[in-house]
Protein backbone atom coordinates (compact mmCIF):
# COMPACT_ATOMS: atom_id res chain seq x y z
CA UNK A 1 0.00 0.00 0.00
CA UNK A 2 1.14 3.56 -0.78
CA UNK A 3 0.50 6.52 1.52
CA UNK A 4 -0.22 9.85 -0.18
CA UNK A 5 0.17 12.79 2.22
CA UNK A 6 -1.06 16.29 1.27
CA UNK A 7 -2.11 19.41 3.09
CA UNK A 8 -4.49 20.25 0.22
CA UNK A 9 -6.42 17.84 -2.01
CA UNK A 10 -6.56 20.11 -5.09
CA UNK A 11 -4.35 17.70 -7.09
CA UNK A 12 -5.46 14.44 -5.46
CA UNK A 13 -6.73 12.88 -8.71
CA UNK A 14 -3.58 13.86 -10.61
CA UNK A 15 -1.22 12.42 -8.02
CA UNK A 16 -3.20 9.20 -7.73
CA UNK A 17 -3.12 8.82 -11.51
CA UNK A 18 0.65 9.31 -11.53
CA UNK A 19 1.19 6.76 -8.76
CA UNK A 20 -1.14 4.32 -10.51
CA UNK A 21 0.87 4.62 -13.72
CA UNK A 22 3.96 3.27 -11.94
CA UNK A 23 2.31 0.89 -9.45
CA UNK A 24 -0.42 -1.11 -11.17
CA UNK A 25 -3.35 -2.11 -8.92
CA UNK A 26 -1.52 -0.88 -5.81
CA UNK A 27 -3.84 0.48 -3.11
CA UNK A 28 -3.34 4.15 -2.27
CA UNK A 29 -4.42 5.73 1.03
CA UNK A 30 -4.65 9.49 1.47
CA UNK A 31 -3.93 11.35 4.70
CA UNK A 32 -3.26 14.86 5.97
CA UNK A 33 0.07 15.69 7.67
CA UNK A 34 -1.60 16.03 11.08
CA UNK A 35 -3.11 12.56 10.71
CA UNK A 36 0.24 11.05 9.79
CA UNK A 37 1.82 12.63 12.88
CA UNK A 38 -0.41 10.40 15.00
CA UNK A 39 0.54 7.15 13.25
CA UNK A 40 2.45 4.64 15.38
CA UNK A 41 5.30 2.48 14.08
CA UNK A 42 2.94 -0.41 13.35
CA UNK A 43 0.72 1.80 11.20
CA UNK A 44 3.67 3.00 9.13
CA UNK A 45 4.63 -0.60 8.43
CA UNK A 46 1.43 -0.99 6.37
CA UNK A 47 2.91 1.24 3.66
CA UNK A 48 5.68 0.32 1.23
CA UNK A 49 6.07 3.90 0.04
CA UNK A 50 5.04 7.40 1.15
CA UNK A 51 4.68 10.40 -1.17
CA UNK A 52 4.29 13.76 0.55
CA UNK A 53 3.23 17.02 -1.12
CA UNK A 54 3.12 20.15 1.03
CA UNK A 55 1.63 23.13 -0.80
CA UNK A 56 2.53 26.67 0.27
CA UNK A 57 1.89 30.07 -1.31
CA UNK A 58 5.15 30.27 -3.26
CA UNK A 59 6.40 26.69 -3.50
CA UNK A 60 5.57 23.03 -3.02
CA UNK A 61 7.86 20.52 -1.37
CA UNK A 62 7.81 16.88 -2.49
CA UNK A 63 9.25 13.88 -0.66
CA UNK A 64 9.40 10.20 -1.51
CA UNK A 65 10.06 7.96 1.50
CA UNK A 66 10.58 4.25 2.01
CA UNK A 67 10.69 2.68 5.48
CA UNK A 68 11.02 6.12 7.06
CA UNK A 69 13.96 7.15 4.88
CA UNK A 70 13.71 10.07 2.44
CA UNK A 71 14.92 8.78 -0.91
CA UNK A 72 14.13 11.70 -3.18
CA UNK A 73 12.87 15.26 -2.72
CA UNK A 74 12.11 18.26 -4.90
CA UNK A 75 10.76 21.81 -4.80
CA UNK A 76 8.35 23.41 -7.28
CA UNK A 77 8.07 27.17 -7.34
CA UNK A 78 4.92 29.11 -8.16
CA UNK A 79 1.35 29.59 -7.00
CA UNK A 80 -0.23 26.12 -6.71
CA UNK A 81 -3.72 27.67 -6.70
CA UNK A 82 -3.22 28.67 -10.33
CA UNK A 83 -4.18 25.21 -11.56
CA UNK A 84 -3.86 25.97 -15.26
CA UNK A 85 -0.20 26.94 -14.95
CA UNK A 86 0.81 24.68 -12.05
CA UNK A 87 -0.71 21.28 -12.80
CA UNK A 88 1.72 20.15 -15.49
CA UNK A 89 4.75 21.35 -13.50
CA UNK A 90 3.61 19.37 -10.46
CA UNK A 91 2.86 16.19 -12.41
CA UNK A 92 6.20 16.36 -14.21
CA UNK A 93 8.06 16.71 -10.92
CA UNK A 94 6.16 13.76 -9.42
CA UNK A 95 6.83 11.72 -12.57
CA UNK A 96 10.57 12.36 -12.34
CA UNK A 97 10.70 11.40 -8.65
CA UNK A 98 8.87 8.15 -9.34
CA UNK A 99 10.95 7.48 -12.43
CA UNK A 100 14.15 7.87 -10.37
CA UNK A 101 12.80 5.53 -7.71
CA UNK A 102 11.53 2.80 -10.04
CA UNK A 103 14.19 3.24 -12.76
CA UNK A 104 11.33 3.27 -15.27
CA UNK A 105 10.61 5.78 -18.01
CA UNK A 106 6.98 5.78 -19.08
CA UNK A 107 6.37 6.35 -22.82
CA UNK A 108 3.79 9.08 -22.15
CA UNK A 109 5.84 10.63 -19.36
CA UNK A 110 3.70 12.63 -16.95
CA UNK A 111 0.73 12.84 -19.32
CA UNK A 112 -2.35 11.18 -17.83
CA UNK A 113 -5.99 11.30 -18.82
CA UNK A 114 -8.21 9.50 -21.28
CA UNK A 115 -7.57 11.63 -24.39
CA UNK A 116 -3.88 12.37 -25.02
CA UNK A 117 -4.74 13.52 -28.55
CA UNK A 118 -6.71 16.47 -27.18
CA UNK A 119 -3.50 18.48 -26.87
CA UNK A 120 -2.49 17.87 -30.47
CA UNK A 121 -6.01 18.64 -31.68
CA UNK A 122 -6.01 21.96 -29.86
CA UNK A 123 -2.60 22.90 -31.24
CA UNK A 124 -3.62 21.96 -34.79
CA UNK A 125 -6.64 24.25 -34.49
CA UNK A 126 -4.23 27.08 -33.63
CA UNK A 127 -2.14 26.45 -36.72
CA UNK A 128 0.78 24.70 -35.03
CA UNK A 129 2.98 22.46 -37.17
CA UNK A 130 3.65 18.76 -36.59
CA UNK A 131 7.21 19.28 -35.27
CA UNK A 132 6.02 21.99 -32.84
CA UNK A 133 3.37 19.64 -31.45
CA UNK A 134 5.81 16.76 -31.02
CA UNK A 135 8.31 19.03 -29.25
CA UNK A 136 5.56 20.25 -26.90
CA UNK A 137 4.76 16.69 -25.80
CA UNK A 138 8.48 16.03 -25.28
CA UNK A 139 9.18 19.21 -23.31
CA UNK A 140 6.00 19.50 -21.23
CA UNK A 141 5.42 15.85 -20.33
CA UNK A 142 8.70 13.99 -21.03
CA UNK A 143 6.67 11.96 -23.54
CA UNK A 144 8.61 9.88 -26.04
CA UNK A 145 8.82 11.01 -29.65
CA UNK A 146 7.06 7.80 -30.70
CA UNK A 147 3.98 8.58 -28.57
CA UNK A 148 4.04 12.26 -29.53
CA UNK A 149 4.06 11.31 -33.22
CA UNK A 150 1.24 8.82 -32.64
CA UNK A 151 -0.97 11.41 -30.91
CA UNK A 152 -0.26 13.96 -33.63
CA UNK A 153 -0.98 11.54 -36.48
CA UNK A 154 -4.27 10.47 -34.89
CA UNK A 155 -5.26 14.10 -34.30
CA UNK A 156 -4.62 14.96 -37.97
CA UNK A 157 -6.88 12.10 -39.12
CA UNK A 158 -9.56 12.96 -36.57
CA UNK A 159 -9.55 16.60 -37.64
CA UNK A 160 -10.53 15.64 -41.18
CA UNK A 161 -13.32 13.37 -39.95
CA UNK A 162 -14.68 15.92 -37.48
CA UNK A 163 -14.78 18.62 -40.15
CA UNK A 164 -17.10 16.38 -42.19
CA UNK A 165 -20.02 16.67 -39.72
CA UNK A 166 -22.15 19.41 -38.17
CA UNK A 167 -22.68 19.14 -34.38
CA UNK A 168 -25.96 21.06 -34.66
CA UNK A 169 -27.70 18.87 -37.23
CA UNK A 170 -25.86 15.52 -36.88
CA UNK A 171 -25.86 12.90 -34.13
CA UNK A 172 -24.92 9.28 -33.33
CA UNK A 173 -26.91 6.39 -31.86
CA UNK A 174 -25.63 3.72 -29.47
CA UNK A 175 -27.72 0.62 -28.76
CA UNK A 176 -26.63 -1.45 -25.74
CA UNK A 177 -27.15 -5.21 -25.57
CA UNK A 178 -25.97 -6.15 -22.05
CA UNK A 179 -25.75 -9.93 -22.57
CA UNK A 180 -22.72 -12.15 -23.14
CA UNK A 181 -22.05 -15.90 -23.50
CA UNK A 182 -19.63 -15.72 -20.53
CA UNK A 183 -17.92 -12.98 -18.52
CA UNK A 184 -14.26 -12.35 -19.39
CA UNK A 185 -11.64 -12.10 -16.66
CA UNK A 186 -10.83 -8.45 -17.44
CA UNK A 187 -14.37 -7.21 -18.17
CA UNK A 188 -15.98 -4.41 -16.14
CA UNK A 189 -18.96 -3.66 -18.41
CA UNK A 190 -22.59 -4.13 -17.40
CA UNK A 191 -22.92 -7.52 -19.09
CA UNK A 192 -24.99 -10.48 -17.96
CA UNK A 193 -24.78 -14.21 -18.89
CA UNK A 194 -27.33 -14.79 -21.64
CA UNK A 195 -28.25 -18.26 -20.39
CA UNK A 196 -29.23 -16.85 -16.97
CA UNK A 197 -31.21 -13.93 -18.43
CA UNK A 198 -32.92 -15.73 -21.30
CA UNK A 199 -36.37 -15.26 -19.75
CA UNK A 200 -35.84 -11.47 -19.58
CA UNK A 201 -34.51 -10.89 -23.09
CA UNK A 202 -37.87 -10.35 -24.82
CA UNK A 203 -39.01 -7.86 -22.17
CA UNK A 204 -35.66 -6.10 -22.51
CA UNK A 205 -36.05 -5.81 -26.27
CA UNK A 206 -39.58 -4.46 -25.84
CA UNK A 207 -38.30 -1.69 -23.53
CA UNK A 208 -35.34 -1.05 -25.84
CA UNK A 209 -37.65 -0.59 -28.84
CA UNK A 210 -39.70 1.89 -26.84
CA UNK A 211 -36.58 3.91 -26.03
CA UNK A 212 -35.39 3.80 -29.65
CA UNK A 213 -38.73 5.13 -30.85
CA UNK A 214 -38.53 7.98 -28.35
CA UNK A 215 -34.95 8.86 -29.36
CA UNK A 216 -36.02 8.99 -33.00
CA UNK A 217 -38.83 11.39 -32.04
CA UNK A 218 -36.46 13.66 -30.09
CA UNK A 219 -34.19 13.86 -33.16
CA UNK A 220 -36.87 13.94 -35.85
CA UNK A 221 -35.37 17.03 -37.52
CA UNK A 222 -31.72 15.90 -37.33
CA UNK A 223 -29.37 13.64 -39.32
CA UNK A 224 -28.35 10.25 -37.95
CA UNK A 225 -24.69 9.76 -38.99
CA UNK A 226 -23.55 6.57 -37.23
CA UNK A 227 -25.19 3.64 -35.42
CA UNK A 228 -23.26 1.38 -33.05
CA UNK A 229 -24.87 -1.72 -31.53
CA UNK A 230 -22.57 -2.78 -28.72
CA UNK A 231 -22.62 -4.45 -25.35
CA UNK A 232 -22.01 -6.97 -23.99
CA UNK A 233 -22.26 -9.08 -27.08
CA UNK A 234 -25.14 -8.20 -29.43
CA UNK A 235 -24.72 -11.50 -31.30
CA UNK A 236 -25.54 -13.41 -28.12
CA UNK A 237 -29.13 -12.65 -29.21
CA UNK A 238 -30.88 -14.81 -31.79
CA UNK A 239 -31.13 -13.81 -35.45
CA UNK A 240 -34.83 -13.05 -34.92
CA UNK A 241 -34.11 -10.81 -31.93
CA UNK A 242 -31.35 -8.96 -33.80
CA UNK A 243 -33.73 -8.45 -36.73
CA UNK A 244 -36.38 -7.06 -34.38
CA UNK A 245 -33.98 -4.39 -33.06
CA UNK A 246 -32.51 -3.48 -36.45
CA UNK A 247 -35.95 -3.26 -38.05
CA UNK A 248 -36.98 -0.87 -35.28
CA UNK A 249 -34.03 1.36 -36.13
CA UNK A 250 -34.72 1.26 -39.87
CA UNK A 251 -38.44 1.91 -39.46
CA UNK A 252 -38.16 4.79 -36.98
CA UNK A 253 -35.00 6.67 -37.95
CA UNK A 254 -34.28 8.63 -41.11
CA UNK A 255 -31.23 6.73 -42.43
CA UNK A 256 -30.62 8.71 -45.63
CA UNK A 257 -27.62 10.46 -44.04
CA UNK A 258 -26.31 7.32 -42.30
CA UNK A 259 -22.60 6.77 -43.06
CA UNK A 260 -21.90 3.80 -40.81
CA UNK A 261 -23.82 0.99 -39.08
CA UNK A 262 -21.67 -1.13 -36.76
CA UNK A 263 -22.65 -4.29 -34.90
CA UNK A 264 -20.18 -5.52 -32.29
CA UNK A 265 -20.15 -9.24 -33.13
CA UNK A 266 -17.31 -9.54 -30.68
CA UNK A 267 -17.44 -13.14 -29.51
CA UNK A 268 -16.69 -15.56 -32.36
CA UNK A 269 -18.59 -18.34 -30.57
CA UNK A 270 -21.78 -16.24 -30.77
CA UNK A 271 -21.58 -15.66 -34.54
CA UNK A 272 -23.84 -17.79 -36.77
CA UNK A 273 -24.55 -17.58 -40.52
CA UNK A 274 -28.21 -16.64 -39.95
CA UNK A 275 -27.18 -13.71 -37.73
CA UNK A 276 -24.67 -12.50 -40.29
CA UNK A 277 -27.32 -12.71 -43.01
CA UNK A 278 -29.77 -10.65 -40.93
CA UNK A 279 -27.18 -7.99 -40.09
CA UNK A 280 -26.06 -7.63 -43.70
CA UNK A 281 -29.60 -7.55 -45.10
CA UNK A 282 -30.78 -4.94 -42.61
CA UNK A 283 -28.03 -2.44 -43.25
CA UNK A 284 -25.02 -3.27 -41.07
CA UNK A 285 -21.88 -2.00 -42.83
CA UNK A 286 -19.21 -2.79 -40.22
CA UNK A 287 -18.69 -5.58 -37.68
CA UNK A 288 -16.09 -6.52 -35.09
CA UNK A 289 -14.87 -10.08 -34.59
CA UNK A 290 -12.63 -9.97 -31.53
CA UNK A 291 -10.21 -12.79 -30.76
CA UNK A 292 -8.26 -10.76 -28.11
CA UNK A 293 -5.52 -13.37 -28.63
CA UNK A 294 -4.98 -16.31 -30.96
CA UNK A 295 -3.37 -18.40 -28.22
CA UNK A 296 -5.74 -21.13 -27.02
CA UNK A 297 -4.28 -21.36 -23.51
CA UNK A 298 -4.70 -17.64 -22.89
CA UNK A 299 -8.30 -17.76 -24.15
CA UNK A 300 -9.09 -20.35 -21.47
CA UNK A 301 -7.34 -18.25 -18.81
CA UNK A 302 -9.32 -15.10 -19.58
CA UNK A 303 -12.68 -16.88 -19.78
CA UNK A 304 -13.32 -16.68 -23.52
CA UNK A 305 -15.44 -19.61 -24.66
CA UNK A 306 -14.10 -19.69 -28.23
CA UNK A 307 -11.05 -21.24 -29.84
CA UNK A 308 -8.67 -19.76 -32.45
CA UNK A 309 -10.30 -22.06 -35.00
CA UNK A 310 -13.68 -20.43 -34.31
CA UNK A 311 -12.15 -17.01 -35.03
CA UNK A 312 -11.05 -18.23 -38.45
CA UNK A 313 -14.46 -19.83 -39.06
CA UNK A 314 -16.31 -16.63 -38.09
CA UNK A 315 -14.17 -14.54 -40.42
CA UNK A 316 -14.78 -16.96 -43.29
CA UNK A 317 -18.56 -16.86 -42.76
CA UNK A 318 -18.55 -13.05 -42.44
CA UNK A 319 -16.73 -12.71 -45.76
CA UNK A 320 -19.19 -15.09 -47.41
CA UNK A 321 -22.05 -12.97 -46.04
CA UNK A 322 -20.58 -9.98 -47.86
CA UNK A 323 -18.89 -8.01 -45.06
CA UNK A 324 -15.96 -6.00 -46.35
CA UNK A 325 -15.32 -3.82 -43.30
CA UNK A 326 -14.31 -6.03 -40.36
CA UNK A 327 -12.45 -4.94 -37.24
CA UNK A 328 -10.55 -7.28 -34.92
CA UNK A 329 -9.65 -6.48 -31.30
CA UNK A 330 -6.59 -7.81 -29.51
CA UNK A 331 -5.20 -7.12 -26.02
CA UNK A 332 -1.52 -6.61 -25.23
CA UNK A 333 -0.27 -7.79 -21.85
CA UNK A 334 -2.73 -10.59 -21.12
CA UNK A 335 -1.78 -12.93 -18.23
CA UNK A 336 0.93 -15.37 -19.25
CA UNK A 337 1.62 -13.81 -22.65
CA UNK A 338 4.97 -12.55 -23.90
CA UNK A 339 6.35 -11.05 -27.10
CA UNK A 340 6.33 -14.42 -28.85
CA UNK A 341 2.62 -14.84 -28.07
CA UNK A 342 1.85 -11.38 -29.46
CA UNK A 343 3.86 -12.18 -32.59
CA UNK A 344 1.88 -15.40 -33.09
CA UNK A 345 -1.44 -13.55 -32.67
CA UNK A 346 -0.39 -10.94 -35.25
CA UNK A 347 0.84 -13.65 -37.64
CA UNK A 348 -2.56 -15.36 -37.48
CA UNK A 349 -4.51 -12.12 -37.87
CA UNK A 350 -2.42 -11.20 -40.90
CA UNK A 351 -3.79 -14.30 -42.63
CA UNK A 352 -7.35 -13.05 -42.02
CA UNK A 353 -6.74 -9.54 -43.44
CA UNK A 354 -9.17 -7.44 -41.37
CA UNK A 355 -9.83 -3.88 -42.56
CA UNK A 356 -9.31 -2.58 -39.02
CA UNK A 357 -7.29 -3.63 -35.98
CA UNK A 358 -7.87 -2.28 -32.47
CA UNK A 359 -5.01 -2.91 -30.05
CA UNK A 360 -5.86 -2.59 -26.35
CA UNK A 361 -3.48 -2.48 -23.39
CA UNK A 362 -4.60 -4.67 -20.51
CA UNK A 363 -6.33 -2.57 -17.84
CA UNK A 364 -6.97 -3.81 -14.30
CA UNK A 365 -10.49 -2.43 -13.89
CA UNK A 366 -11.95 -2.08 -10.42
CA UNK A 367 -15.08 -4.20 -10.96
CA UNK A 368 -13.38 -6.87 -13.08
CA UNK A 369 -12.63 -10.37 -11.80
CA UNK A 370 -8.99 -9.76 -12.72
CA UNK A 371 -8.81 -7.04 -10.06
CA UNK A 372 -10.40 -9.30 -7.44
CA UNK A 373 -7.95 -12.08 -8.34
CA UNK A 374 -5.00 -9.82 -9.09
CA UNK A 375 -2.63 -11.49 -6.61
CA UNK A 376 -3.25 -14.77 -8.43
CA UNK A 377 -2.16 -13.29 -11.77
CA UNK A 378 0.32 -10.61 -10.65
CA UNK A 379 3.42 -12.56 -11.72
CA UNK A 380 1.85 -13.64 -15.03
CA UNK A 381 1.06 -10.17 -16.36
CA UNK A 382 3.69 -9.09 -18.86
CA UNK A 383 5.18 -5.68 -18.24
CA UNK A 384 6.59 -5.37 -21.77
CA UNK A 385 3.22 -4.20 -23.05
CA UNK A 386 4.70 -1.15 -24.78
CA UNK A 387 6.97 -3.39 -26.87
CA UNK A 388 3.88 -5.39 -27.81
CA UNK A 389 2.12 -2.20 -28.86
CA UNK A 390 5.12 -1.19 -30.97
CA UNK A 391 5.13 -4.58 -32.66
CA UNK A 392 1.42 -4.27 -33.44
CA UNK A 393 1.90 -0.73 -34.79
CA UNK A 394 4.61 -1.91 -37.20
CA UNK A 395 2.41 -4.78 -38.38
CA UNK A 396 -0.56 -2.48 -38.89
CA UNK A 397 1.60 -0.17 -41.00
CA UNK A 398 2.78 -3.16 -43.05
CA UNK A 399 -0.86 -4.12 -43.70
CA UNK A 400 -1.70 -0.61 -44.90
CA UNK A 401 -3.60 0.38 -41.75
CA UNK A 402 -3.11 3.81 -40.17
CA UNK A 403 -3.85 4.98 -36.60
CA UNK A 404 -7.08 6.97 -36.40
CA UNK A 405 -8.35 6.50 -32.84
CA UNK A 406 -6.55 6.68 -29.49
CA UNK A 407 -7.71 6.64 -25.91
CA UNK A 408 -6.63 5.45 -22.49
CA UNK A 409 -8.24 3.88 -19.45
CA UNK A 410 -7.43 3.93 -15.78
CA UNK A 411 -5.15 1.25 -14.36
CA UNK A 412 -3.25 0.39 -17.53
CA UNK A 413 0.27 -0.79 -16.72
CA UNK A 414 2.81 1.82 -17.78
CA UNK A 415 0.16 4.46 -18.43
CA UNK A 416 -0.21 3.09 -21.98
CA UNK A 417 -2.96 3.37 -24.60
CA UNK A 418 -5.51 1.71 -26.86
CA UNK A 419 -5.17 2.40 -30.59
CA UNK A 420 -7.48 1.82 -33.52
CA UNK A 421 -5.91 1.23 -36.94
CA UNK A 422 -7.83 1.07 -40.21
CA UNK A 423 -7.62 1.31 -43.95
CA UNK A 424 -8.02 4.84 -45.27
CA UNK A 425 -11.71 5.69 -45.54
CA UNK A 426 -12.82 2.86 -43.21
CA UNK A 427 -12.24 4.57 -39.87
CA UNK A 428 -14.97 3.93 -37.31
CA UNK A 429 -16.75 7.29 -37.23
CA UNK A 430 -18.67 6.47 -34.06
CA UNK A 431 -15.42 5.84 -32.15
CA UNK A 432 -13.93 9.16 -33.24
CA UNK A 433 -17.01 11.29 -32.64
CA UNK A 434 -17.72 9.96 -29.15
CA UNK A 435 -14.09 10.09 -28.03
CA UNK A 436 -13.49 13.60 -29.34
CA UNK A 437 -16.93 14.77 -28.15
CA UNK A 438 -17.85 16.08 -31.56
CA UNK A 439 -21.51 14.97 -31.85
CA UNK A 440 -24.39 14.21 -29.51
CA UNK A 441 -24.62 10.48 -28.84
CA UNK A 442 -28.00 9.12 -27.81
CA UNK A 443 -27.70 5.80 -26.00
CA UNK A 444 -30.48 3.25 -25.62
CA UNK A 445 -30.37 0.24 -23.33
CA UNK A 446 -29.27 -0.72 -19.83
CA UNK A 447 -26.08 1.09 -18.83
CA UNK A 448 -26.25 3.41 -21.85
CA UNK A 449 -24.89 6.93 -21.37
CA UNK A 450 -26.30 9.69 -23.58
CA UNK A 451 -23.85 12.55 -24.13
CA UNK A 452 -25.34 15.93 -24.99
CA UNK A 453 -22.93 18.61 -26.17
CA UNK A 454 -23.09 22.36 -25.79
CA UNK A 455 -21.23 23.88 -28.75
CA UNK A 456 -20.17 27.49 -29.31
CA UNK A 457 -18.39 28.58 -32.51
CA UNK A 458 -17.69 24.96 -33.39
CA UNK A 459 -16.07 24.21 -30.01
CA UNK A 460 -17.60 21.86 -27.43
CA UNK A 461 -17.90 23.83 -24.19
CA UNK A 462 -19.82 21.31 -22.08
CA UNK A 463 -20.87 17.65 -22.14
CA UNK A 464 -23.92 16.60 -20.14
CA UNK A 465 -24.29 12.89 -19.39
CA UNK A 466 -27.73 11.30 -19.14
CA UNK A 467 -27.34 7.79 -17.73
CA UNK A 468 -29.61 4.78 -17.93
CA UNK A 469 -29.70 2.32 -15.05
CA UNK A 470 -27.35 -0.66 -15.47
CA UNK A 471 -29.62 -3.39 -14.12
CA UNK A 472 -31.64 -5.22 -16.79
CA UNK A 473 -34.57 -5.67 -14.44
CA UNK A 474 -34.61 -2.01 -13.43
CA UNK A 475 -34.24 -0.86 -17.01
CA UNK A 476 -37.34 -2.84 -17.97
CA UNK A 477 -39.43 -1.66 -15.02
CA UNK A 478 -38.25 1.97 -15.17
CA UNK A 479 -38.21 2.54 -18.93
CA UNK A 480 -40.58 5.52 -18.68
CA UNK A 481 -38.11 7.17 -16.32
CA UNK A 482 -35.26 6.58 -18.81
CA UNK A 483 -37.27 8.47 -21.45
CA UNK A 484 -38.01 11.30 -19.04
CA UNK A 485 -34.31 11.62 -18.23
CA UNK A 486 -33.47 12.19 -21.89
CA UNK A 487 -36.23 14.74 -22.32
CA UNK A 488 -35.07 16.59 -19.19
CA UNK A 489 -31.48 16.52 -20.44
CA UNK A 490 -32.45 18.16 -23.72
CA UNK A 491 -34.65 20.73 -21.98
CA UNK A 492 -31.83 21.60 -19.60
CA UNK A 493 -29.39 22.16 -22.46
CA UNK A 494 -31.78 24.53 -24.25
CA UNK A 495 -32.04 26.83 -21.24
Amino acid sequence: MILLVQNDTEYEIDLRAMLGAFFLAEKIKSAKPEEVAQFDRQRFSDFTLMLTAIYEDKNTSLKLEEDGHVLYSAYIYGDYKNRKRYRNKLKLAIYRLLSEYTKLELPWGSLTGMRPTKIASSMLSKGKKRNEIVEYYNYTYDASSEKAELATNVAITEKKLMESVDPVTDYCLYVGIPFCPTRCLYCSFAAYPINEYESKVEDYIKALKQELQYISYLNRYRHLIAVYIGGGTPTSLSAKQLADIMNTINENFDTQFLREFTVEAGRPDSIKPDKLEVMKRLGCTRISINPQTMNAGTLRTIGRAHSPAEVRWAMEKARKAGFDNINMDIIAGLPGENMADMQYTLDEIEKLSPESLTVHSLAIKRSANLNVRYDEFRDEINHDTDEMLSMAAKRAEKWGLHPYYLYRQKNIAGNLENVGYSQKGLECLYNVFIMEERLDTFAAGAGGITRLLSVENGITTRVDRVENVKSVEEYISRIDEMLERKSAGIDSRSL
